[in-house]
């Protein structure tokens, strides 16, 4: 698989399994009618843990993970090619994404389980795969931002440090919200939903802005001991 192509389907498969999920939900009668990313009527968990939505929605955020795997070993080995020196930056953020989608699996498995410790692996699985993906992401800027000054042919474009800035910042802002609601005591099911379901997309949007990076890229696999 093209690294381009790996980048397009991890941007693409979460928001088509939550989406899918609450349509056959909704559909089911199992959760109202509406646009959660502005009504906030249900939560992803809930929308994909009913009858059918459960097994659709399993079936491709596993999927999904498998693929997630693979693509941070795709920055780190694309890192490393670009600047041996970014070795250290490249292995820390390989581990934060692995690490990630992990944890993402472990909510995966458990959802539509019922029991204390089942609702605990959920909650932990899904807040760590919230936090340790877009930290991954953070460092990758962070690395994309100091190769760009010696490297532009071969990194990327400004365009597309403007884009993943702004996918970065709008996910920053929102947790940054979150906090707020939460001390402002204006915390309700609608506004938790609302502000989950809009950070899931924020955070697989970033995805694409590799597809853009990865248009040519023809990736050599280094196999020593240093990668």
């Amino acid at each position: 698989m093209q690294p381009r192509t790996l980048a397009l389907l991890v941007c693409l498969l979460p928001p088509v399994a939550a989406n899918l999920a609450y349509i056959i939900s909704a559909s089911a009668g199992h959760v109202p009618w509406c646009i959660p990313y502005i009504d906030g009527c249900t939560s992803i968990s809930r929308a994909a843990r009913h009858g059918h939505a459960l097994f659709v929605f399993r079936a491709l955020m596993m999927f999904y993970a498998v693929l997630l795997l693979w693509y941070w070993w795709t920055v780190k080995h694309w890192l490393i090619q670009l600047d041996h020196n970014t070795i250290n930056a490249a292995r820390l953020i390989y581990w934060l994404g692995v690490i990630g989608a992990l944890f993402l699996v472990i909510y995966i498995d458990y959802l539509g389980s019922s029991g204390d410790v089942y609702r605990f692996l959920r909650r932990y699985g899904v807040i760590m795969y919230f936090s340790l993906t877009p930290l991954a992401h953070l460092l990758m800027l962070k690395q994309l931002k100091r190769l760009s000054l010696t490297r532009t042919e071969v990194v990327t474009g400004k365009k597309v440090q403007t884009y993943q800035l702004l996918i970065i910042t709008l996910i920053v802002l929102l947790g940054i919200v979150h906090v707020i609601i939460n001390y402002a005591g204006l915390k309700s099911d609608q506004t938790q939903n609302i502000i989950e379901w809009n950070y899931a997309l924020l955070m697989t949007l970033f995805f694409a802005s590799s597809y853009f990076m990865w248009k040519n890229l023809k990736l050599r696999l280094q196999t020593d001991t240093e990668t």
